[in-house]
């Protein structure tokens, strides 16, 4: 008997002496990637099984006011709340008051008629051609007014389909708007009285709401923006611009109420769940890597369900490993650059250590060249305009370009650059790459067109030296 006894208590000193060690592996890295992305504060919720496993508070919620940030911290999640537009719709899909594959013109009038073949389907996985609001206007003005549906969609009527519904995928936030639109329709019902009814009461989310500005929400973080040397104050994102595209705020403790449920079938039947986390499928016959309000694939065998949010003064990330029951929440109230996704994506790293990607065979030499010399380019400040489509050029050029360069600058001198994943997606094909630098390790991703011109380029960072 106490031969047992020992050994039970030398199993759970183990077990705390790991606990306590991975948290101190998160802590540090938290504590390294907030300092150096100027983030004010952070708020963290690792989630296993269900069960909450780690619910902490990094930085600060109010400079001004000098909040600490808590679990309790209130922060918005911007595009996350997509997921909840999409679980409204199939709530309504399983009542049978809304059709995926119905046009919307059978649930809203008075839209253009170029949207006439657009189904709810198009909508919810942005395959609907329909330019999205949040480009085609001042953001800055478009933040801090508020906007009737009518004044959002006349700021797209005008603008051409991208492409044919179904063709393509193109990030839409007016799709998404629609969706809400569409739920209050077929329901009778406010969108945020729908949500607070049909999801958020009933699992328990007693924080989770609109992000309206003038409300007096408890324990709200304020948001801010990097500039120059310091932090400023961002000007609040109108609820009824973001609306069902992006106006929730919630805790990292209602999202791990949320991320419980959905191994469930307390919101949704598990064959609606399955339809969200399928990949859409183009005319052309090319998946997408997109559900219903979800991004969704897979990392070196793990399944993954995620999603971003950014809004003016905040980001957060939302990611999901189902098969591994494994979810890790990160909301920040820092907006621009901040690599919310790479937070959620290091710590998950630390509780599955193979979801680090390795590099594969590298049978094009020549093209892994080319890209390394475009980094170098990148960080000297001398990359070429003309090595990229007329798009992508109007995208990164000169800004985006040059915070790339600034971000990159502190990472120290580059020793290696090795080949991740070469993917033909139609006619373009992408390469990822991991770019080890002296002080960190970075993910660069190269979208090359059959041409030859690079029509997107994107940066990750993955974790420090």
């Amino acid at each position: 008997m106490i031969r047992k006894s020992l050994m039970a208590l030398v199993a759970l000193l183990l077990m705390v002496t790991s606990v306590a060690a991975q948290t101190d592996a998160i802590d540090r890295y938290v504590n390294y990637t907030m300092e150096r992305f100027h983030v004010p504060g952070l708020a963290l919720a690792v989630v296993k099984d269900g069960q909450v496993v780690l619910a902490k508070g990094y930085g600060r919620a109010s400079l001004e006011l000098d909040v600490p940030v808590t679990p309790q911290t209130v922060f918005e999640i911007g595009s996350i709340t997509k997921q909840f537009t999409a679980t409204a719709i199939m709530m309504l899909v399983e009542e049978g008051k809304v059709q995926l594959d119905e046009k919307i013109t059978a649930y809203l009038s008075g839209l253009p008629e170029a949207w006439a073949n657009v189904t709810v389907r198009h909508l919810l996985t942005h395959t609907s051609g329909i330019k999205s609001y949040t480009s085609v206007t001042d953001f800055i003005t478009l933040n801090r007014n508020d906007h009737t549906p009518e004044e959002i969609i006349r700021m797209v009527a005008a603008e051409p389909l991208e492409f044919p519904p179904g063709e393509k995928w193109s990030y839409s936030n007016t799709g998404y708007y629609l969706l809400g639109l569409i739920v209050e329709k077929a329901s009778g019902t406010s969108y945020w009285e729908f949500l607070d009814r049909r999801i958020f009461k009933p699992l328990g989310m007693t924080v989770t709401r609109s992000s309206e500005p003038r409300a007096i929400i408890p324990n709200r973080a304020r948001g801010y923006a990097w500039i120059g040397n310091g932090y400023v104050n961002i000007d609040p994102l109108s609820a009824t611009t973001a609306y069902a595209a992006g106006a929730i705020v919630s805790t990292v403790l209602d999202m791990a109420k949320w991320d419980a449920a959905l191994y469930t079938e307390r919101v949704l039947k598990k064959s609606s769940l399955d339809e969200m986390w399928n990949p859409a499928t183009l005319t052309t016959g090319q998946k997408t890597d997109y559900g219903f309000g979800w991004r969704v694939g897979e990392i070196r065998g793990h399944r993954f369900v995620m999603h971003g949010g950014g809004t003016p003064g905040f980001r957060s990330h939302f990611l999901r490993l189902p098969d591994d029951r494994l979810t890790v929440i990160v909301l920040t109230n820092r907006g621009g650059s901040t690599p919310a996704g790479s937070f959620a994506q290091g710590i998950a790293r630390l509780y599955l250590p193979d979801l680090r990607e390795e590099p594969i065979e590298d049978k094009d030499p020549s093209t892994t060249t080319t890209f390394r010399n475009m980094l170098l380019a990148l960080r000297s400040g001398t990359l070429s305009p003309d090595l990229f489509t007329t798009e992508a050029r109007a995208a990164l050029f000169p800004d985006e370009v040059k915070e790339f360069a600034e971000l990159l600058e502190p990472a120290g001198a580059l020793r290696s650059f090795h080949l991740l994943e070469r993917k033909d997606e139609g006619q373009v094909r992408r390469y990822r790459y991991r770019a080890t630098f002296e002080r960190e390790v970075w993910i660069l991703t190269f979208t090359q067109n059959s041409d030859g011109k690079i029509s997107a380029l994107n940066l990750w960072f993955e974790n420090p030296q």
